[in-house]
């Protein structure tokens, strides 16, 4: 029996090492299919996300434009939108974000938001590390955390000089922040990793405080344990010594540096609320209701009440939600699309309900319609545009009803 078990565990150990060996596989995505559904159709929407390019050299610029709504139906679950900034997340720092500017305006830093609000964005990045990359715009929102906008693979491939992120400094003189410092940044990681080693294996291999654990275990609190042979005053000393050490090691490093770099700028904390955005003047409302998903052929249909203030007639063009935009189907089209019904624009003065249909098998893919979950509902905003070109972007919101339990 005994010989049995360890066939058994030396096959399990050997399965282990097997796995562990092998591989990862490649990260293709960031997860954001992850997060609830309702934190990803109901906080913040983009539209109109576009790229200059796909394919950039290291050093040469990409540009992401688009825009970003933070939603009135912002979930009462997170933290009041206050102050957020607008970013990318990729796998790890493969591009660098050299201009941002939020409504027109530079916004290297935070901005103050508010629900509702309207963020026209323009990114200039430059590639950085070589390989082929995730991007996506970001909305980080404080006490929320990033919600991920539409992304793109983005391939940089190697320049003749490699990459350089050149500033110039307060001094005059013009630095590479891709190296500038390293030397220092090295010195003191290995020598506090030296330290932290020391004092580790100090205590575990000399010392029984690990190989006697029970017996530490039992010792009274606030005593050294001196009274049963755990720590001497020979280790008393070693203590004051390390201790010494390394406050003498703090304070040197701090005189250093103050001589290293004698002009530094603290990071800044100043945020401001962007003028609002550029928009057409509102010429329709809109509602939804009686959202109703079928899993069966992984089809969402609602009714949207919309009413046309306007002096022109007006038509819905397309409904996006999360990071997908579902463009009103053309006929014959085979793409990601919405149907409206009846289709024809609606006229000013006029309230109509419209039926809108959307069958795609993203509702099951990205988990956008969690059947058994406590909160299924559809959120999103409806592109509507009059026939002078004008448009308006209106959040509608509907609770979802499985259509099992219709």
């Amino acid at each position: 029996m005994r010989s049995k078990l360890k066939y058994i565990g030396a096959v399990m150990a050997a399965a282990v090492a097997v796995v562990l060996a092998l591989p990862p596989a490649p990260a293709s995505a960031h997860g954001e299919t992850a997060q609830e559904a309702f934190l990803r159709m109901g906080t913040v929407a983009f539209w109109d996300v576009k790229y200059s390019a796909d394919k950039v050299a290291q050093g040469e610029e990409l540009t992401i434009t688009g825009t970003a709504k933070i939603l009135e139906t912002y979930p009462e679950q997170l933290a009041e939108p206050k102050l957020g900034f607008i970013g990318v997340i990729a796998p790890g720092p493969t591009v660098v974000i050299k201009e941002r500017t939020i409504n027109g305006a530079p916004a290297p830093m935070a901005i103050e938001i508010e629900k509702g609000g309207v963020y026209q964005f323009k990114m200039v990045l430059q590639g950085r590390r070589v390989g082929h990359w995730h991007v996506h715009p970001i909305f980080g929102i404080h006490g929320a955390g990033s919600l991920i906008g539409p992304g793109q693979y983005v391939d940089v491939t190697e320049s003749a000089g490699g990459f350089t992120n050149e500033v110039k400094l307060l001094s005059g003189k013009t630095a590479d922040l891709e190296n500038i410092g390293m030397g220092g940044v090295t010195f003191w990681n290995v020598l506090w990793l030296v330290i932290g080693f020391a004092w580790l294996l100090y205590w575990i291999v000399p010392k029984p405080t690990v190989t006697r654990l029970p017996v530490t275990s039992q010792i009274p609190l606030n005593t050294d344990g001196g009274a049963y042979g755990l720590i001497t005053k020979k280790d008393h000393r070693v203590m004051n010594i390390m201790m010494g050490a390394t406050i003498a090691l703090v304070v040197g490093g701090m005189v250093w540096q103050a001589q290293a770099y004698p002009d530094k700028m603290p990071q800044q904390v100043l945020h401001f609320a962007p003028e609002d955005a550029v928009v057409d003047a509102k010429f329709v409302t809109a509602d939804a209701s009686d959202a109703v998903f079928d899993p069966a052929t992984d089809t969402v249909t609602a009714k949207v009440t919309v009413t046309n203030t306007g002096t022109s007639p007006a038509s819905v063009e397309s409904f996006m939600t999360s990071t997908l935009t579902f463009p009103v189907a053309e006929a014959g089209s085979a793409e990601r699309s919405v149907q409206i019904s009846p289709a024809a624009p609606i006229a000013p003065g006029e309230t109509r309900e419209l039926t809108m249909s959307i069958t795609d098998e993203v509702w099951a893919k990205e988990r956008l319609m969690p059947v058994g979950e406590s909160r299924m509902q559809l959120t999103g905003v409806l592109r509507l545009q009059d026939e002078a070109g004008h448009e308006n972007f209106v959040t509608v919101q509907s609770f979802v009803t499985p259509s099992a339990m219709v």
